[in-house]
């Protein structure tokens, strides 16, 4: 039989020898969190060892999970020999083939609907749920907690909805210290959501941890090298020896909490110096410290958006009918606007665009009279034109009931001498896809200070507007990244905003400051441009005119 080599980083190797039933992984890029930990964890220790159980697979939204999550996991799984359709199936019940390969008797609490299930071949069964789906853990007893990228996860409901549920109690997991278990893995967290799991070092027994590590020594001495060289006799007393160390690393991990941290260069085997390198050149000190050095963030020094809280002004916002009428293929994840229960589909919508060579983004929002909600972020990237972006924004609003667009922008859209009137080109674009467009011309692009207070008023909610913003925390993670990165410097006439990113050709476009300078022409016609009014029109309510 071949023998097959793979490598493992030292945080994923820290990962199997603790061998944890609940750990929380802060990784930096790069370093296997999804592929190598998460799918060991699940597949090897939660699934394998309670057949018949049922254990959830945690996400802040079913976007996150279809787009993201779960093909990680199956690519992770496949790495270590499950094969898709053959051990497990995803989002479909079992057929009688398969339940006669297997002599499958299925979860000793079997749902009625597979299509959030994934099925192991031993009858365990993974959930797929959704902090979104109010309720979706009630009445289910549960025998893991997986999850992935868990900084977006809502501490309260994790706490309050998800954890009484994770309670099952079965005589057959009775010794297995995996029952119970939960792992989540993230990356640094750098804004305000995720901070609670980095609390969560102060909840490991690190004693125990110390024990492990030394038996986990003692046991790999005893089975390589004592072991390869002994004689019969000798090999049954080291086998003993094993089993007795292998009982007391049952009692020690019972209940046990792993907390660890890791950066991208523990993974330096894998990806070469060369990227490590590329990823210095690439990005900002910010980033290469909280994503690649995997350094905790106190503060952003000098941010341009100081009152930004991703928790207070963030939301997800999810239609529950949307994933419900789909077939599940986790490699296949092209959505639409029908799916954004944030979307008002009777109402109009506003975009603004940031136009330059490398990134071409759109921010969407829509305004009911008390919020402006920033409800999706879509961009193309260099080699890639305005009019591919404006393609990707009809194709993902070709749904949208009330084809009427606000167009929002400035002096920068109209063009000089020899310059191209891309206000045009996004006019033609839209109306040829059948939209009415509303042209939205602010003039002259106001200056950084005026950008900075109005910013200031608006995110501190100071009672000076009449209206509050919030964001989509799914829709505009690059938003929330472009403006939490965003830095301010003091200038003659005030602040301005750090514009070191854009300038940057190695810096990633799409992390730097433009998406934030669309959301800031938006929001300052939205806010100051009273001679530009529009109609506000709202299900359940009047519609009314800006003044």
């Amino acid at each position: 039989m071949a023998v097959i080599k793979k490598h493992y980083n030292k945080p994923q190797l820290r990962s199997a020898i603790i061998d944890a039933p609940s750990e929380v992984c802060i990784f930096g890029r790069g370093t296997g969190k999804t592929t190598k930990v998460l799918a060991r964890k699940t597949a090897v220790k939660y699934f394998d060892t309670m057949p018949r159980g049922t254990h959830v697979i945690l996400n802040a939204t079913f976007t996150q999970a279809f787009s993201r999550t779960l093909k990680e996991l199956i690519r992770g799984w496949q790495d270590i020999g499950y094969v898709m359709g053959h051990h497990f199936l995803v989002g479909t019940r079992p057929t009688e083939k398969w339940i006669k390969m297997w002599n499958w008797k299925g979860p000793f609490a079997p749902p009625l609907d597979y299509k959030y299930f994934i099925s192991w071949w031993n009858g365990a069964v993974g959930q797929l749920i959704s902090q979104e789906r109010a309720g979706s853990s009630n009445g289910i007893s549960i025998d893991s907690i997986s999850g992935d990228e868990a900084k977006y996860f809502n501490e309260e409901k994790f706490n309050t909805e998800l954890m009484p549920a994770n309670r099952g109690i079965i005589p057959a997991f009775e010794n297995n210290p995996y029952h119970h278990g939960i792992t989540l893995t993230t990356d640094m967290p750098v804004g305000t959501g995720g901070r609670w799991l980095l609390d969560k070092v102060n909840a490991m027994d690190k004693e125990a941890i110390n024990q492990i590590w030394k038996l986990q020594s003692i046991k790999y001495t005893l089975k390589y090298v004592q072991f390869p060289k002994a004689s019969k006799s000798t090999c049954k007393e080291i086998e003993k020896q094993i089993k007795v160390i292998d009982e007391e690393l049952n009692s020690l991990r019972k209940g046990l909490l792993y907390y660890h941290e890791a950066s991208t260069i523990d993974n330096i085997h894998a990806l070469g110096l060369e990227y490590i390198k590329q990823q210095l050149r690439d990005t900002s000190k910010f980033q290469f410290d909280t994503q690649i050095l995997n350094i905790r963030p106190l503060r952003l020094e000098d941010g341009f958006y100081p009152d930004l809280d991703e928790n207070y002004h963030g939301y997800f916002a999810e239609h529950e009918s949307y994933f419900d009428n789909r077939i599940i293929n986790p490699f296949n994840s092209e959505l639409d606007c029908r799916k954004d229960r944030d979307l008002d589909i009777d109402a109009p919508v506003h975009i603004a665009i940031d136009y330059n060579r490398r990134i071409h983004p759109i921010v969407t929002g829509q305004d009911n009279g008390k919020e402006i909600r920033a409800i999706k972020c879509i961009h193309s990237l260099y080699p890639g034109k305005l009019k591919e972006a404006l393609k990707l924004w009809c194709e993902y609003y070709t749904y949208h009931k009330k084809k009427i667009v606000y167009y929002w922008y400035d002096h920068t859209a109209v063009g000089g001498e020899n310059e191209t009137e891309k206000y045009l080109d996004v006019i033609d674009a839209l109306e040829r896809d059948g939209w009415t467009v509303v042209p939205m011309y602010i003039g002259k692009a106001p200056g950084h200070e005026t950008k900075y207070r109005m910013w200031g008023r608006l995110l501190s909610e100071d009672g000076y507007y009449k209206r509050v913003f919030r964001a989509n925390r799914e829709n505009c993670d690059k938003l929330f990244l472009s403006m939490g990165l965003a830095e301010a410097e003091q200038r003659k006439d005030g602040f301005g905003k750090d514009k070191k990113s854009e300038h940057d050709p190695k810096f990633p476009a799409e992390e730097s400051t433009h998406y934030s300078d669309a959301a800031d022409m938006m929001i300052f016609g939205m806010l100051e441009c009273p001679h530009l009014s529009y109609t506000i029109d709202c299900k359940g309510s009047e519609s009314m005119m800006m003044q």
